[in-house]
């Protein structure tokens, strides 16, 4: 897999990337936690159809969890867990025949939608006001969005929605990723 897609979307998200291994700040480690595992779980539960209990308790929405930073990282176990990680999620793609590779490039692709082009921008990257927060494009957000702000990159110009952990949240020109032709012949 090829990270370029992903490092672009952090880009514009404005989430630093490293070259070398660091556990960085607590909350990057906790929107870390939270953006993993909530994958993890919409996998788990909506698409194995399987119910996680926690002592007894069903976990039924992926994103219904909490995350607090409480103890230092580790960042042997960071790079021993990714990894396992990595290999339960090609493990799971063998054992299913999920068409992997071709997915990722189409939820990289659709992930970068996640950021509304501004192409006629007259200004400098800055944060909006609300009242600015449609982007002389009619766009609206969701409401846990705390911030909208514009970007540039590469010479272009970007609006990026965020809550108030730091999650990139969709726009209402967002559209989700059409998986189905991958599924088509199951």
């Amino acid at each position: 897999m090829d990270a370029s897609k992903i490092q672009a979307f952090m880009t514009l998200a404005g989430q630093p990337t490293r070259e070398t291994l660091d556990a960085l700040d607590p909350d990057t480690r906790t929107l870390g936690a939270q953006l993993l595992l909530s994958e993890v779980l919409e996998y788990v539960i909506h698409g194995l159809g399987v119910t996680p209990a926690v002592n007894g308790t069903p976990i039924t929405a992926p994103d219904a969890l909490t995350y607090a930073s409480s103890s230092p990282p580790d960042t042997t176990e960071m790079v021993d867990g990714l990894a396992d990680v990595a290999y339960t999620m090609y493990w799971n793609a063998c054992a299913f025949g999920v068409p992997l590779e071709e997915a990722f490039e189409l939820v990289c692709d659709n992930n970068l939608e996640k950021f509304v082009k501004l192409p006629q921008w007259p200004e400098a990257a800055r944060e909006l006001a609300r009242h600015e927060w449609h982007c002389e494009l009619e766009v609206s957000w969701p409401s846990e969005v705390v911030k909208v702000e514009v970007l540039r990159i590469e010479g272009a110009f970007f609006a990026v929605g965020k809550d108030a952990r730091g999650k990139v949240r969709k726009p209402s020109t967002y559209r989700p990723v059409d998986l189905s032709r991958l599924v088509a012949n199951s």
